[in-house]
């Protein structure tokens, strides 16, 4: 991947301890990523109907981001994100893909 696509700083947010289950999200840890936007849809949540976004984030793999989980968020954009699922980190090109979602307009 050209490193020039790199071009949004993602903030990894985390609870604190080490189980993460419980407490606040704080921020742990900031990368570059690339963003690609993948689909707007509808989801009932609660009753009603709000519009979802998801989408594909890629960035390098690290120590750091080996402790991401689907229990952690990331902040884009000004929006928070949930991770829906990590892909193992590819050893031939050192990536590591994530699946976000959000609601429009904000959580």
């Amino acid at each position: 991947m050209d490193p020039g696509q790199f071009d949004r700083r993602v903030t990894v947010r985390q609870r604190p301890g080490e189980g993460r289950s419980r407490g606040a999200y704080a921020d742990a840890f900031t990368v570059w990523a690339c963003y690609r936007p993948e689909s707007a849809r509808e989801a009932v949540q609660g009753g009603r109907a709000q519009t979802v976004e998801s989408g594909t984030l890629v960035v390098r793999d690290s120590a750091r981001m080996r402790t991401v989980s689907s229990a952690d968020r990331v902040v884009l954009g000004g929006r928070d994100f949930a991770i829906e699922g990590v892909g193992l980190p590819d050893r031939r090109t050192g990536l590591v893909t994530l699946k976000i979602a959000t609601t429009l307009g904000g959580q």
